[in-house]
C-alpha cells in the first residue's frame, strides 16, 4: 500500500531530462484545479483471496489475486436491454473529490516542493487503487444512463447504425487516463530521486510506468469500448499522449539498462505484493487483462517501443485541438492546454532518445521523425530552430561511421584508383544534413550572447550548449568536405566560438 504521510518541506530537485547537456528543472503539469475534499469511505469493501489465475504464471507474478466484491450500489452488470440506473450522487462525488485531489498534485508538480508533491500522488495512487477494488467498471460512475429497449432490433444491419452521440459526463477511460498518469508522474519523481520511495514501495520508477501501461489497456478495454453498442465517446487525446510519453520512457529504462553490457547485474525481478486491499500494484494486477503480454525491460527493443509511442502519438495529435477550447455557459473552464508546448514536448522526448540509439538508421528515422513534429508548430521560435538543429545533427553525423568504416577499408582515394567515400551518396546526404543543421543552430544563436548577466547561470548554460552544438556540425561537415578552401572556412568558423565548445573534438586531417 502506498500510505500517506505529512509533508515535509525539503530542498528542491530538479528534474532530469535526457539527452545532451544539463540537468533543467522542468517538471510539466497536465490538470490544474483547486483543494481537495475528504476523502472515500471504504468500509463496504471485502475482497476475497483466490487461487492464481491458470494464466499467469507463478514466475512472472504470484500475487495475483480474483476478488469477490459486495454488489455494487448501482449495478455493476453491464446490461445493453436493462435501464443503467443513475449513480447516486455521493458516489459521483467521490469521483469528484479523486480528480481534485490529483488537480492539486499535478499543479504542485511544478513547485520545488518535491516531498509534497509526492506525498499528493501517493494519496491519487492509493485512492484510485480503492476504486478499482470497488467498482470493476469505474466508467459507470459517469456514464450515461440507458433505458430500457421497448422493441427488439430484428434488422440484420441494425449493428451497423452509427452510434449515437455521447452525452455521458466524462470520457468512459476518465479514471483510467487519471491513474495512469499519476503513475507516470509519480514515476518521474522516483526516476529523479529513488529515495522518495517508501520502504514498502519500488525504488525503480519502470515499476510505475509499466503499471501506468497496464492501466491505460484496461481503459482501452472496458465493455463500453470494445462491446461496439456503446455511446460514440470522443478521443482522449491527453490519454494517448501520455501513454506515448511513458512508453518513451520504459523505452529510455531499456535502453540504459542493455548499454549496462552483458557483465551488468539484471533487473530486479517485479517484487511479491500482498493483497490487492493492502497494495495498489496488485489491485492493478488483479484487473490486468489475462491475455495480455507485459514488456520486460531486459529484452524489450527501443525502437519497437517507439513504434508504439508513435501509434499514441499520432492518435494524440490528431484529436489535439488546434486552438485553446471555449467552455460553454456552466462549464468549468478547460484544462491548461499549449498546441505548441504538447508539440514541443513530445519531439524533445523522442529526440533525446533518438540520439542514443545504437543503429545509425534508428537514429535517422526517429530524428526526421521529431523534426516533422517541429514543423507542426506554427511559430517557430529559438526554441524550435534549436531543436530542429539537434535533429539534423543527429541525421548529418549518423551516417559518418559508415563513411569513415569505407575510408579504412579501401581508403580515401588519394592514388586514384578508387573513388573517394567523400563522394559517395551517403557522403551527400550527411552534408545536407549537417548543412541544415548550422542553419537551424545559428538561427536559434541569434546575436551574441556574451553580455548575458553572469548570474543567469541557466541561460549562459543553455547558449554553451549551442555553442558546442554548432561547433560539433560545422567541425564534423568539415572533414566531409573535399574543397580545400570551403573546408578551411568551416574550420575558421568553428575556431570562432572557442573555449570548451571545441574540447573534445578532433580536425580529421587523414584524408586530404
Amino acid at each position: 500500500m502506498l500510505p500517506s504521510y505529512e509533508p515535509v518541506p525539503s530542498p528542491s530537485h530538479g528534474v532530469r531530462t535526457r539527452g545532451r547537456g544539463k540537468e533543467h528543472a522542468r517538471p510539466r503539469g497536465l490538470w490544474k484545479g483547486g483543494k481537495t475534499k475528504p476523502g472515500l469511505d471504504l468500509d463496504e469493501l471485502h475482497p476475497t483471496k483466490r487461487p492464481n489465475s491458470e494464466e499467469t504464471s507463478d514466475d512472472e507474478f504470484e500475487g495475483y489475486f480474483l476478488l469477490e466484491y459486495s454488489p455494487e450500489p448501482f449495478g455493476s452488470e453491464c446490461n445493453m436491454d436493462e435501464p443503467t440506473p443513475e449513480p447516486p450522487d455521493s458516489h459521483f462525488e467521490d469521483w469528484e473529490d479523486l480528480k481534485e485531489l490529483f488537480a492539486r498534485a499535478t499543479e504542485q508538480y511544478e513547485s520545488d516542493d518535491v516531498n509534497k508533491t509526492v506525498c499528493l500522488f501517493r494519496s491519487v495512487i492509493r485512492e484510485s487503487a480503492q476504486f478499482l477494488l470497488r467498482y470493476e467498471d469505474p466508467s459507470l460512475l459517469f456514464a450515461e444512463p440507458r433505458a430500457r429497449s421497448k422493441t427488439p432490433e430484428l434488422s440484420p444491419i441494425s449493428s451497423l447504425a452509427p452510434k449515437k452521440k455521447c452525452t455521458c459526463r466524462e470520457s468512459p477511460t476518465a479514471f483510467h487516463a487519471l491513474l495512469g498518469t499519476a503513475l507516470f508522474l509519480f514515476g518521474n519523481l522516483i526516476a529523479q530521486d529513488p529515495s522518495l520511495a517508501l520502504p514498502n514501495e519500488p525504488s525503480l520508477p519502470a515499476t510505475y510506468w509499466l503499471a501506468a501501461l497496464d492501466v491505460f489497456e484496461m481503459g482501452e478495454n472496458l465493455p463500453s469500448r470494445t462491446s461496439g453498442r456503446g455511446c460514440d465517446a470522443p478521443e482522449d487525446w491527453r490519454k494517448a499522449i501520455i501513454w506515448g510519453r511513458t512508453l518513451l520512457c520504459v523505452a529510455d529504462a531499456s535502453l540504459t539498462l542493455q548499454q549496462q553490457g552483458p557483465n551488468s547485474p539484471p533487473p530486479a525481478p517485479e517484487p511479491k505484493w500482498p493483497s490487492p486491499a493492502a497494495s495498489p500494484f496488485a489491485a492493478i494486477a488483479s484487473r490486468r487483462l489475462p491475455a495480455s503480454r507485459r514488456i520486460v525491460l531486459a529484452t524489450a527493443s527501443p525502437h519497437d517501443l517507439l513504434l508504439l509511442a508513435m501509434d499514441h502519438f499520432a492518435s494524440g495529435i490528431f484529436h489535439m485541438p488546434r486552438t485553446t477550447p471555449t467552455p460553454g455557459p456552466g462549464i468549468a473552464p478547460a484544462p491548461a492546454f499549449n498546441r505548441s508546448a504538447e508539440l514541443l514536448t513530445i519531439a524533445q522526448e523522442v529526440l533525446a532518445l533518438a540520439e542514443r540509439l545504437p543503429a545509425a538508421s534508428e537514429r535517422v528515422h526517429w530524428a526526421t521523425w521529431a523534426d516533422n513534429v517541429l514543423q507542426q508548430i506554427k511559430v517557430q521560435t529559438d526554441v524550435i530552430a534549436r531543436a530542429r538543429g539537434r535533429c539534423w545533427l543527429i541525421i548529418g553525423t549518423a551516417r559518418v561511421e559508415d563513411i569513415e568504416a569505407m575510408a579504412e577499408a579501401r581508403g580515401w582515394g588519394e592514388d586514384g584508383q578508387n573513388s573517394s567515400p567523400l563522394d559517395t551518396e551517403d557522403a551527400e546526404d550527411a552534408r545536407e544534413g549537417l548543412e541544415r543543421a548550422v542553419e537551424f543552430f545559428e538561427r536559434a544563436r541569434g546575436e551574441e550572447v556574451d553580455d548575458i548577466d553572469i548570474a543567469d547561470a541557466e541561460r549562459r548554460a543553455e547558449a554553451e550548449e549551442l555553442r558546442t552544438f554548432l561547433a560539433e556540425a560545422l567541425l564534423t561537415l568539415a572533414n566531409l568536405t573535399k574543397e580545400e578552401q570551403k573546408r578551411e572556412a568551416l574550420y575558421q568558423r568553428a575556431q570562432l566560438l572557442g573555449g570548451d565548445a571545441l574540447e573534445g573534438m578532433e580536425v580529421d586531417e587523414s584524408a586530404y
